[in-house]
């Protein structure tokens, strides 16, 4: 992984952190995208993987807790 992208994924974390840490605590529906701030988000967590995925703009984040 190149250094540029190491840096897009530390962002992306910063801009979801908010909406990771309610997603983990059940929260998963009724989020708006920061990014685009139009999109509803659909936000999934299994207990392990979680996925955000903007439905308007398609940025997202992936990611397994453990």
């Amino acid at each position: 992984m190149q250094e540029d992208d190491q840096e897009q994924d530390v962002d992306a974390l910063k801009t979801f952190e908010p909406i990771i840490q309610e997603v983990i605590a059940g929260r998963t529906e009724g989020h708006k995208c920061p990014f685009c701030r139009e999109g509803d988000l659909e936000c999934t967590f299994d207990g392990l993987n979680l996925k955000i995925v903007c439905k308007n703009c398609g940025k997202f984040f992936e990611g397994m807790l453990a």
